[in-house]
């Protein structure tokens, strides 16, 4: 039984290229040595398409997720190697995402894209990048690279 949530993974190659069931599957961007697999949770679907966007653009392969339970979901199914998540999703944080995500995987990358400035002054959050909103492709690329140390 598929939940409500399902339907808000997406694994977005080309506007036209939507293979309904492949929510899970990571697609090839590029031959980059340097791809990592990166899920990106964002309920903000404008935000989203633009940092997914963008991470493909940097080669990375990308699989976006919508809430919380949808990345929990990926997780389960596959390795990711740097998690970028937004802080205020609706029901689970991105703070509570990145615990459970840590715990399933504990070598992923952290990445928490926010609005909220002041959250790198109150001490991060066990070793995150904090990725200021907004934010434009190179300082995207320094995070993910900080994110792998």
């Amino acid at each position: 039984m598929t939940s409500p949530h399902d339907q808000h993974v997406s694994n977005r190659r080309e506007p036209t290229d939507r293979a309904p069931g492949a929510s899970a599957a990571v697609s090839r961007a590029s031959s980059s040595a340097r791809s990592l697999a990166i899920l990106l949770v964002e309920d903000d679907a404008l935000i989203r398409m633009d940092a997914a966007d963008m991470l493909r653009d940097l080669g990375h392969d990308v699989v976006e997720a919508e809430y919380g339970p949808d990345a929990i979901a990926v997780l389960e199914g596959q390795p990711v190697d740097v998690l970028v998540t937004d802080v205020g999703l609706p029901g689970m944080s991105g703070t509570d995402l990145a615990d459970r995500a840590r715990r399933m995987q504990p070598g992923i990358g952290l990445v928490f894209a926010t609005g909220d400035a002041e959250l790198e002054s109150r001490g991060g959050h066990h070793g995150a990048v904090i990725l200021c909103k907004p934010y434009d492709s190179a300082s995207l690329a320094e995070s993910l690279r900080r994110a792998r140390g």
